[in-house]
């Protein structure tokens, strides 16, 4: 390459160079011109942000927790002897009371039994009958002394065997009448049938499910409480209950047991809630229940709107003096119904952001604005 080609191509550089300064350094002087101008219209108005005043007031803590809704009462009905099914009166969603006759079962063999038994009985009472005769025979002879003592202790004795068969023949019938009055299938408590596991004709043992009752006129919700809840909580209370399927319906209740010992290892209690049903609630619905604990008075309050996540932290912006925000960590107790409760790392009457955080960082300028919280 000769000398000529050699500076053009020298020459060519320190031009592209010479642009590429010019360029960088009028990009340069943008960005800063940008950001000197950003920085004074900061100094002169800074970030807009609503404020509210960190104040005192009483909160009462809610617990929620979930439940399946459980009947009052729930039973699974069989017969008390063995036997076909002969008739079922009640199908599933029937009303039924105390003391009705839900089923029968049939009879013809068990009314044979009776019939046999009685029968038994009344020969039994014939010979028994008998025997006292020849006894008392026995002993006017004993006393002329024309009957041996021997004879006299057979007459005894037969009649002490009569007697005894008597008994065993009243208990026999006994026992098969209550086999019969037992082939009637009753209803032990008022409720509605919610299963119904035969149908007539089944042959069923005894103690095999027939029908399942339920008593649905109130309803269980069974919460699970943690540790540190239970002392928030007490017999008679009253709970508001909401049920998913109904639209978050609200229903009341009343905790009506609360179990003496935690469940290990979890160390939970169980509180049941007893809820009055007017016909709309149905088992197995799940629901919330939401348990009121016990007030806190006069508690340091900020909105729960107001507070900030940081690295798995909740903080909250504070306005200064001179109107730039501090960035603080807090420790909080009861957090919700649009409350948190500060237990550590705010003063009563300190001024915070409640709206615009999202804009903020530690130690922005603002300008500030009274929240509907604070005008309250």
């Amino acid at each position: 390459m000769n000398v000529k080609k050699k500076r053009s191509i020298i020459m060519v550089g320190f031009v592209a160079l010479a642009l590429f300064g010019v360029i960088f350094f009028r990009i340069y002087a943008n960005i800063s011109a940008n950001k000197e101008r950003a920085a004074k219209v900061s100094q002169g108005r800074g970030i807009a942000v609503e404020i509210d005043v960190a104040n005192r007031r009483d909160i009462i803590p809610m617990i929620t927790v979930s439940a399946n809704l459980e009947p009052l009462w729930n039973a699974d009905i069989s017969p008390k002897v063995d036997g076909r099914l002969d008739k079922l009166y009640v199908d599933e969603g029937d009303s039924v009371t105390a003391g009705m006759v839900i089923g029968t079962l049939d009879i013809n063999e068990l009314e044979a039994q009776v019939m046999q038994a009685k029968g038994n009985l009344l020969s039994s009472q014939a010979s028994l009958e008998q025997a006292e005769l020849d006894l008392s025979r026995a002993q006017e002879l004993a006393k002329q002394g024309a009957l041996a003592a021997q004879a006299l202790d057979s007459a005894r004795t037969k009649r002490d065997l009569t007697l005894g068969q008597v008994r065993s023949a009243q208990g026999n019938l006994v026992l098969l009448q209550a086999r019969l009055d037992n082939a009637n299938i009753i209803a032990p408590r008022s409720g509605i049938i919610i299963k119904r596991y035969l149908q007539a004709g089944s042959y069923v043992k005894t103690g095999s499910q027939v029908v399942s009752i339920a008593d649905v006129s109130s309803l269980l919700g069974k919460a699970t409480i943690g540790e540190s809840q239970i002392n928030e909580i007490s017999l008679g209370l009253p709970v508001k209950i909401k049920v998913n399927a109904l639209q978050d319906q609200e229903f009341s209740g009343v905790i009506t047991r609360i179990s003496p010992a935690a469940t290990l290892p979890a160390r939970t209690f169980t509180a049941e809630i007893t809820i009055l049903n007017n016909g709309i609630l149905k088992p197995g619905m799940f629901s919330k229940i939401i348990i009121p604990g016990s007030i806190h008075k006069n508690a340091l309050v900020v909105p729960e709107r107001a507070l900030v996540m940081r690295e798995d932290q909740k903080t909250i912006y504070v306005v200064t003096t001179d109107n730039k925000v501090q960035q603080r960590m807090l420790k909080l107790g009861y957090v919700g119904e649009g409350w948190a409760e500060v237990l550590d790392g705010l003063v009563d009457g300190e001024r915070i952001v409640i709206e615009g955080q999202n804009k903020l960082k530690d130690g922005s300028a603002v300008n500030a604005s009274s929240g509907k919280e604070g005008e309250k």
